[in-house]
């Protein structure tokens, strides 16, 4: 009876275990999910930005030359 009971405590640690890795990668899923929404609303901006950059930058050249 003894090792019966040792078999099922192995496999309670075992779905434990692998309920807490289920947890652990839906939020580390969701977090990429996130961090992906947030990279393609920069990669949206880019252009914005780097026509504001190049702007700045020729604006100050300009200055400086004159």
């Amino acid at each position: 009876m003894g090792e019966k009971d040792d078999m099922e405590e192995t496999y309670m640690e075992l779905l434990v275990y692998l309920g807490i890795l289920l947890v652990i990668a839906a939020i580390i899923s969701l977090v990429l999910s996130f961090l992906g929404t947030v990279l393609v609303g920069a990669l949206r901006l880019l252009p914005v930005v780097f026509v504001a950059l190049a702007i700045a930058v020729f604006v100050r050249w300009y200055r400086d030359r004159h």
